[in-house]
């Protein structure tokens, strides 16, 4: 699992005009791979702390170390990483005021020459193209809004930032025993958004059902809405254009071919005036052509009036089946049929009337069965004389929907031919004036032109007809697809809002982190454990008492466990989280830095044991992840794991961080 931040490499470049530079590597060898347990050794007031500080900078934090031998020594900061998998070197300047920008190459520190960079910004972190979504998209975290508040759904929302982060992958020094270990003192805000941090790395935070159930009503919304568009404007379409979108394209394509015929005839006959004979000719028979089309329209239109006349007739008489089965029904509600209260053989009263139970009747004990007529419409079998009757209804229901679908279409079609023979009349109008103006006009040729250019008028409107129609339903099949667009948002969310359903609640994940967080501790050795958990505001108890509690060794410890059961639980469940971890002083207050007297944790053993936990989890389960470590003197068991040991001595190398800072 090498999805989020491994890192392999910090370089700080020297000022300008110095080719001196500084940092550490964190991987297994040159060229390779990060290195999974990284020590930064020496003592205090030497630099480890800030190469933290400057990892966290490169990585999108808003500040970068102040002291004033770096603000000298420093121009920028280069750090090496691994983004789910892809090398990958972060710039940041690092001269005065924090840099608003950072560039990018997707290659290795040894090979940006010949990288293409990219530039982008640091600031703010809620950017979706800045610095801050770039590295959380690396764990797919990328453009998660968190609300405001954690009740109200339609709140303001914030995006998460890598900064949001660092409170989950980074323990500084002075969190290890601030009694502030989940931020349970900070700012609402604060303590919210780290506890919507945690949820969201998971996928259980406490809202995401209402913010999935809310986007899921808008996009239900959005979908009805479009549909609604789309029928409007289908009426409309159907309405002016009935066509239908496939004949109107056949017709624009016949009006388009008829204007550049008739515009050729025009031409022709222009350049060559042409005889009253053959003038007459042509006119006569335009005119032959157009009244048999005229009455060709007129015989359809007559046979479609016909044919919906007869299907009236038969909806009006399937309509009044269908009130007389009706009234039967409610007749049987209202009146029982079944009035038998003598014996039509012996005449005597019955005792109780007759009645059809388990599909008997209790008067001739002969079995009742449905009719085959009811089986013939589909009827379920049922017992009751109504059984019948409601089959009968449903297929009367049924033809009669179908016929009144038909009948509609019909009219609808109906409407077209009207207008086909409306144009058929007036162009047989329009033939037959032509003929008569060709015997009156001095020059027959004039008439001749006249009608072309009449006809030449009447195919360009139809041309603007057509263009017109195509149009509408070209906004209707638009609309449509804005529609199954939509609609297809609605489901991925919908089938988005099932999948959390059946993800592992947020109790689960807390008793999870809770059962680590014991064995973690009974690993190190805490002394006198007992009853160790996780509460669900994330608050760590021992004792069954609250971690405050603890002495200040045992708050370092429980501060360790905890961040070390958040990391494991993470990277073994493939949670959406960064999968580093960076600690700095583990041994604070423990072995022989113990305050107070507390013997409980002086025992140095305390820190041997916290090594020798992460070194076997990282060599077992937690293959992939990567953890950092500051410490003043680490054990003798992780000096393999040393990669910067800085000695605070002139004679002995290095220094520090930078070495020419000497004191």
């Amino acid at each position: 699992m090498t999805t989020g931040i491994r890192i392999t490499e910090l370089r700080l470049a020297g000022a300008s005009g110095s080719d001196k530079t500084y940092g550490a590597q964190f991987r297994l060898s040159e060229g390779g791979s990060f290195r999974p347990l990284s020590v930064i050794a020496g003592p205090s007031l030497t630099g480890k702390t800030s190469i933290i500080d400057f990892i966290r900078y490169c990585l999108g934090d808003d500040e970068h170390p102040q002291h004033a031998e770096i603000l000298t020594a420093v121009r920028s900061a280069l750090l090496e990483t691994e983004l789910d998998g892809q090398p990958t070197v972060i710039e940041r300047a690092a001269i005065g005021n924090p840099s608003k920008f950072a560039s990018i190459w997707p290659s290795r520190l040894a090979e940006i020459d010949g990288a293409a960079e990219l530039r982008i910004s640091a600031d703010p972190p809620s950017d979706p193209e800045g610095l801050s979504q770039f590295i959380l998209a690396s764990f797919d975290l990328s453009g998660i809004e968190l609300p405001d508040s954690a009740v109200n759904p339609d709140t303001a929302t914030q995006f998460l930032s890598i900064r949001d982060l660092f409170r989950v992958i980074s323990l500084p020094n002075d969190r290890l025993d601030n009694k502030n270990l989940v931020f349970e003192n900070s700012p609402y805000m604060v303590k919210q958004k780290f506890r919507q941090t945690i949820d969201v790395m998971f996928g259980v935070h406490d809202n995401e059902q209402a913010v999935l159930a809310s986007r899921l009503r808008l996009a239900r919304e959005a979908a009805r809405g479009a549909e609604l568009s789309a029928n409007a404007l289908l009426r409309i379409a159907e309405d002016e254009h009935p066509r239908g979108a496939i004949q109107l394209a056949a017709d624009l394509e016949e009006a388009e071919t008829a204007v550049v015929e008739l515009e050729g005839e025009l031409a022709v006959l222009d350049r060559h005036r042409r005889s009253t004979e053959q003038a007459s000719q042509e006119l006569r028979a335009a005119l032959v052509a157009a009244q048999d089309r005229s009455r060709d329209a007129r015989v359809r239109t007559r046979d479609r009036r016909s044919l919906i006349d007869r299907l009236d007739a038969l909806r009006g008489q399937y309509a009044d089946d269908k009130r007389k089965l009706n009234f039967l029904l409610d007749a049987e509600r209202l009146f029982d049929p079944l009035r038998v209260v003598t014996c039509p053989a012996c005449l005597n009263v019955l005792e109780h009337p007759p009645v059809v139970e388990d599909g008997t009747c209790t008067l001739c004990h002969q079995p009742v069965t449905t009719p085959p007529a009811a089986q013939a419409e589909g009827a379920e079998a049922a017992d009751g004389p109504n059984a019948i009757l409601e089959a009968e209804l449903k297929a009367v229901s049924k033809r009669l929907k179908s016929l009144n679908d038909y009948v509609g279409r019909l009219d609808a079609h109906l409407r077209v031919l009207i207008e086909e023979s409306i144009e058929a009349d007036e162009a047989a109008d329009a033939a037959a004036q032509a003929v008569d103006d060709i015997t009156a006009t001095p020059a027959p040729w004039l008439a001749l032109r006249d009608s072309l250019t009449r006809r030449i008028t009447e195919a360009r409107l139809a041309v603007q007809a057509a263009r017109a129609g195509i149009n509408a339903w070209d906004r209707v099949a638009e609309a449509r697809a804005n529609h199954a667009r939509l609609f297809a948002i609605a489901r991925r969310i919908y089938d988005e809002r099932q999948e959390v359903r059946q993800r592992p609640d947020r109790g689960a994940v807390i008793s999870a982190l809770s059962a680590r967080f014991g064995e973690i501790l009974f690993a190190i050795g805490y002394p006198k454990l007992n009853n160790p958990f996780i509460d669900d505001d994330l608050i760590p108890h021992v004792r069954d008492l609250p971690y405050t509690s603890a002495s200040s060794g045992g708050m370092v410890l429980i501060s360790l466990a905890w961040n070390l059961a958040l990391w494991e639980i993470a990277h073994e469940r493939d949670a959406d989280a960064p999968g580093l971890l960076i600690i700095d002083s583990p041994q604070k207050n423990l072995g022989h830095n113990s305050k107070d007297g507390d013997n409980d944790f002086a025992d140095a053993t305390l820190v041997d044991n916290f090594y020798a936990h992460v070194q076997n989890w990282l060599a077992t389960d937690g293959i992939g992840a990567q953890l950092i470590v500051v410490d003043n003197s680490p054990p003798a068991s992780v000096e393999g794991n040393v990669v910067m040991r800085f000695t605070r001595r002139a004679d002995v190398a290095p220094y520090g961080l930078i070495p020419e800072a000497m004191i």
